[in-house]
């Protein structure tokens, strides 16, 4: 069986349950880090799920009560979507340590994979092909392996431009995007703000924790986000975001509400003044904030907690 026709029948199998459950498909995106993972800390080891180190070396923890909030809102027909800024290399080996959804983002939306397989596979993913085929800029998805600097596109050609300047550049893991910090190797975060303006006009740049990431005009997690809500056949304001960062306000101000478990940047709290009924912040921190905005889906949605 082809992975596209695979694909067709995942996604007619959504549509026959969202007939059943719901007379309205609705959406749960969240984010990873800072939403539904948190840094590690000292509370009962039994009651947490520690994830593998990314690139960067830092592990993650999320709660077994989060895993149960997130399968008892799919039991009641809401659809959930991770969506991160995550590089590739990064979402998969998490997989296993991420609660059972309806779809998995990364790099900004670069990258989509539905559950289910045609192999039987110990964790098994689809790819949504035609999605990243979809993203010329980022060139041609055979070249994941070829070193950043000789990779097509131009998105790769922007690279080896800043590359060249002297930047502080991180494609390590990534396929669709690539990272750029600002004050390292003498540059300043003016400067960094500088170039993402002359960046080509066939690329986007979003902001995470102080570094800018550049991708596809064609990716980006709104994109990604109304792709899937396509497909799901939910409208955006029958959505719901659980967020945390700068690159997430774009998506967040497009769908019906937002939760955050934690607020990182000075650009989420105005965005949070600018629309106080929209966002729904924790008192809590750590992986109760995501317990405790999951219990807030629940009651946005009407539905049992």
């Amino acid at each position: 069986m082809h992975a596209s026709l695979k694909l067709s029948g995942v996604l007619n199998a959504w549509s026959r349950a969202a007939a059943t459950t719901t007379s309205a498909s609705r959406i749960l995106f969240s984010d990873i880090d800072g939403t539904i993972v948190h840094a590690p800390s000292s509370q009962d080891r039994d009651a947490v799920l520690i994830t593998p180190p990314c690139v960067s070396g830092r592990h993650g923890e999320i709660s077994s009560t989060t895993f149960h909030k997130v399968a008892k809102l799919r039991s009641q027909g809401v659809h959930f979507c991770v969506i991160t800024g995550a590089r590739l290399s990064t979402l998969l080996m998490r997989l296993a340590f991420l609660p059972a959804a309806d779809a998995f983002v990364c790099e900004n939306g670069g990258r989509i994979f539905y559950p289910g397989s045609e192999l039987p596979t110990a964790c098994q993913v689809t790819e949504d092909l035609a999605w990243r085929d979809g993203h010329e800029s980022a060139g041609p998805a055979n070249q994941d392996c070829v070193p950043p600097e000789e990779r097509e596109g131009t998105l790769w050609t922007w690279y080896k431009k800043l590359l060249d300047e002297g930047w502080k550049l991180d494609a390590n893991g990534y396929t669709t995007s690539f990272r750029v910090h600002g004050i390292k190797n003498g540059k300043t975060m003016e400067d960094l703000h500088r170039i993402t303006e002359k960046a080509p006009p066939d690329l986007a740049c979003s902001w995470n924790l102080g570094a800018a990431d550049f991708y596809p005009a064609t990716s980006g997690k709104l994109n990604a986000a109304r792709h899937l809500m396509l497909k799901m056949g939910a409208r955006a304001e029958d959505c719901s975001f659980m967020c945390d960062d700068d690159n997430d306000m774009e998506l967040a101000a497009a769908i019906g509400r937002a939760f955050l478990p934690s607020v990182t940047s000075e650009s989420v709290k105005s965005a949070i003044t600018a629309r106080p009924d929209h966002f729904t912040i924790a008192e809590a921190t750590g992986t109760t904030a995501s317990e405790e905005m999951l219990d807030a889906v629940s009651k946005h949605y009407g539905l049992e907690i």
